[in-house]
């Protein structure tokens, strides 16, 4: 492999088209989709280690936010229990409350994992089934 060809891989793997590797690299599209086949694997490879950074800063954020809801909800829980019944207050932490879990259901909704079970469907596909983080108790 050589320094083109590098380059080839990197740009291939941000998704530049044939046509703009092509005039940069001064090569023709041919030889390009050649190299495309040549070197798939090395471009997935980029493109999954690209995502995986993404996944795990978004991915962070989401803990922070999950952790962030979690203790607002245990603060309201302990208010309510230390609230004097005959204030008007209470209605309103009762509709934090509500709004808190409602944020925390979105969330959970959202994060899945493998759950190492594969199926076949009905066509004869193989489908790898997913566990969401709002389906365990």
């Amino acid at each position: 492999m050589d320094a083109k060809q590098r380059e080839f891989i990197l740009l291939r793997a941000d998704g530049i088209s044939y046509d703009k590797i092509a005039l940069q690299l001064k090569t023709s599209k041919a030889t390009l989709i050649q190299w495309s086949k040549l070197f798939e694997d090395e471009i997935k490879d980029i493109q999954f280690q690209s995502f995986l950074q993404i996944k795990e800063t978004y991915s962070y954020s989401q803990k922070s936010k999950y952790e962030t809801l979690l203790k607002q909800l245990n603060k309201i829980d302990d208010a309510i229990l230390e609230a004097d019944l005959t204030g008007t207050q209470l209605k309103d932490l009762f509709a934090i409350k509500n709004n808190i879990s409602s944020q925390l259901e979105a969330i959970e909704k959202r994060i899945s994992t493998d759950a190492k079970v594969t199926t076949t469907n009905e066509m004869g596909y193989k489908e790898h089934l997913r566990l969401k983080l709002s389906e365990i108790e």
